[in-house]
């Protein structure tokens, strides 16, 4: 508490019948509890403030290390995939072959049907 706030304290405790001792020491007792208090208020905040903190960077940690996790299950997954589509390559790059083949024997077959009927009926 300022000087002059109790200097006015002591003014008006004088002014109500306190003798000036009195008055000096109420003063000093409302000022040194005032001073108390703050310091616990500030005290109170700071752990407050602390306890917070920990409590958020425990979260944060624990959030941290999930998210990693599912990084990790979506590596593994992607990597799966990229099998998977790779071997659909192969079996689809196979299929093709085999179809272009039997086109390509169709084919084959009917000019040959063709040629055959040509020379049967000239």
């Amino acid at each position: 508490m300022p000087i002059t706030r109790e200097l006015d304290n002591l003014k008006k405790l004088e002014s109500v019948g306190f003798s000036h001792e009195q008055a000096e020491t109420l003063a000093d007792v409302i000022e040194k509890s005032h001073v108390d208090s703050q310091k616990s208020l500030k005290e109170f905040i700071h752990n407050e403030n602390t306890k917070l903190e920990n409590k958020l960077s425990n979260k944060i940690s624990s959030l941290d290390s999930k998210l990693s996790k599912e990084i990790s299950s979506i590596h593994v997954e992607i990597s799966s995939l990229r099998v998977e589509i790779s071997s659909l390559h192969v079996e689809i790059s196979k299929e093709l072959k085999d179809l272009l083949i039997k086109i390509f024997g169709i084919i084959v077959g009917t000019v040959g049907i063709a040629v055959t009927i040509l020379k049967l009926f000239p």
